[in-house]
């Protein structure tokens, strides 16, 4: 029987609704009285208004539970995707990083956990965000957002262990027939997986008692309010109503054998691990199958990013140790400058291992590699170095290739749909270096 792991998170960020807290009380003691943890998602400003207004009675029940950064102002204008769009890669991590640093340090002193996961505010999505939460320690990504999606497993992006965009998820509409519509979803989920399937559950408390979200009511068509508006209420009895709907649900399938709820770090456990060695021949064989298509690969039972098999490569080519690396992608996706007719393989290698850039200490890809009297882009520099571990010969001819792994990418998502955003807002940067971050994706094993 295959076993069912349900994240259980909700993004706890309403720092204006003052009812918006109460329905975060009466969760936490919903979930403390069935001995279920949660991750909980915060925005730093939310939990410096429940500390201003003394909500001991809230902040009590956080030890119980994982603790997530949510942003420091979740909604205010700019987020994340507003500000990274005019930017690259490495600017906009270190961008991400001196803007949201501060209050994820803030959150954790408040909160007296490391937090342990990162979502973006609202669909506010963007690569550098990844490379910024992993600079703070952080080791997971939990939320929702269509614009990546490996056929709906968790995956690695960025060195992040990544849960959005799961087949299996599920935030309930509050109407009457709410209870069925999550029993629904539940009993029909999407049973792919060797022995572990993911249910991802999560809500708001905010809104359990409110009937038009928050931010929808103070920061729509990109702009920042002069005066914060709370949000309209459900009428009394809803937010019970709600809260006891949830824990029908959770009551309900604790009861199953095969189901335990996890946390975003728990849910880590779960990969399938091989310390199989990668040898020689495994390289080879790989480098005799491959097509051009630039993608993650499973060899010797291990599943690698792209950057890990290129840097793979370079080590096979140079006589050094069979030990891969993880390089982000890079900042441009330009064409190669070719002049020259002919490459030795060691001199692609010697470029491909030396030639690198780095952001917040980790390594990244170049856009442009010096080969002789080129300047050979990393996608062509891996089809050529393929093509050499694969015959074996000490020269090869210029070679053309593509991203593959980009394909997993949604360029056609339309950004507008959420109103916190300014008209006309389309976030095409941030696609594009989603799209060169790819050579970082590879799928879990669960």
């Amino acid at each position: 029987m295959k076993q069912i792991k349900i994240l259980l998170w909700f993004d706890v960020e309403d720092f204006i609704t003052p009812e918006s807290d109460e329905a975060f009380l009466k969760l936490l003691e919903m979930l403390d009285g069935l001995g279920v943890r949660a991750t909980i998602k915060f925005c730093t400003k939310k939990v410096e208004r429940l500390k201003e207004l003394g909500r001991e009675d809230i902040l009590r029940y956080l030890p119980n539970h994982e603790l997530a950064f949510h942003s420091t102002a979740h909604s205010v204008h700019p987020l994340p995707s507003e500000y990274l769009d005019r930017m690259g890669f490495k600017d906009g991590t270190e961008e991400f990083y001196r803007r949201e640093k501060p209050g994820f340090d803030r959150l954790s002193a408040l909160v007296g956990q490391h937090p342990i996961s990162y979502g973006h505010p609202g669909m506010a999505w963007a690569p550098q965000a990844f490379a910024g939460a992993r600079a703070m320690g952080v080791p997971t990504y939990l939320d929702a957002h269509p614009i990546l999606n490996l056929d709906g497993r968790p995956f690695w992006y960025d060195g992040i262990f990544t849960m959005s965009g799961l087949a299996n998820i599920y935030c309930s509409d509050h109407d009457p027939d709410q209870l069925r519509k999550m029993r629904d979803a539940f009993e029909n989920m999407d049973m792919t997986g060797e022995d572990v399937v993911f249910f991802s559950l999560y809500d708001h408390p905010t809104d359990l008692c409110t009937t038009v979200f928050w931010d929808r009511i103070n920061f729509v068509g990109g702009k920042n309010p002069e005066v914060y508006q709370p949000a309209p209420l459900r009428a009394p009895g809803e937010m019970e109503n709600n809260i006891a709907v949830l824990r029908t649900f959770i009551a309900e399938t604790l009861q199953r054998d095969n189901v335990e709820y996890i946390t975003a770090t728990q849910a880590m456990a779960y990969e399938k691990v091989c310390t199989k060695p990668v040898t020689a021949q495994d390289l080879i064989d790989h480098a005799a199958a491959f097509t051009g298509d630039v993608t993650f690969a499973k060899i010797a039972g291990r599943m690698f990013a792209a950057s890990e098999v290129f840097s793979f490569f370079t080590k096979y080519l140079t006589g050094r140790a069979l030990q891969p690396d993880l390089l982000y992608g890079p900042e441009q996706n330009v064409p190669s400058e070719v002049h020259d007719t002919s490459f030795a393989a060691k001199d692609l290698a010697e470029a491909a291992y030396r030639q690198f850039d780095s952001v917040k200490g980790f390594k990244q890809l170049k856009s442009l590699y010096q080969v002789g009297d080129s300047w050979l882009n990393p996608v062509d520099l891996f089809c050529m170095m393929a093509a050499c571990v694969a015959t074996g010969k000490e020269t090869v001819s210029y070679r053309i290739g593509r991203l593959a792994a980009a394909d997993y990418v949604d360029d056609t998502h339309d950004w507008s749909v959420w109103p916190i955003w300014e008209p006309g807002f389309q976030a095409r940067n941030v696609v594009e270096h989603t799209k060169l971050q790819c050579w970082t994706l590879k799928p879990v094993i669960v």
